[in-house]
């Protein structure tokens, strides 16, 4: 259940293109739609990890995140995760943008083609950190 490279292109892309819709859904102060987005932004961060920590389950995503990754990053995810509420939303997207700034070395070595997609990373990793 590895991910083809063009599932692990998506996964990198989704991650960052939710991450940016959920920067303007929280400049307009919707709180709502900003936690849902925040979790779909997560929920393919989880497929891009996996690719990494763990390519046979990747495909899995977050279903095996607690049986598949290594303790650091999976206890990286769940401060994450404990933070995705309506009023704790801003700290998970910097614990958030934060891990995957520290993984962004690897990612843009190995997604396809970065060229896409890394303009609008930089963009938004200056705007949510």
């Amino acid at each position: 259940m590895s991910l083809t490279p063009l599932e692990f292109q998506d996964a990198v892309d989704d991650t960052v293109w939710y991450l940016y819709q959920y920067y303007w859904s929280a400049q307009h102060g919707n709180e709502i739609w900003s936690v849902h987005l925040l979790r779909n932004s997560l929920e393919h961060f989880a497929k891009v990890l996996l690719h990494k920590y763990c390519p046979e389950r990747a495909l899995l995503g977050l279903k095996t995140l607690s049986n598949s990754l290594p303790t650091d990053p999976l206890h990286e995810i769940v401060d994450i995760m404990n933070c995705m509420s309506l009023v704790t939303h801003e700290i998970a997207v910097k614990k958030l943008v934060t891990f995957f700034e520290n993984e962004s070395h690897w990612i843009f070595e190995n997604v396809p083609n970065k060229e896409e997609i890394k303009p609008l990373w930089e963009k938004i990793k200056d705007l949510l950190h």
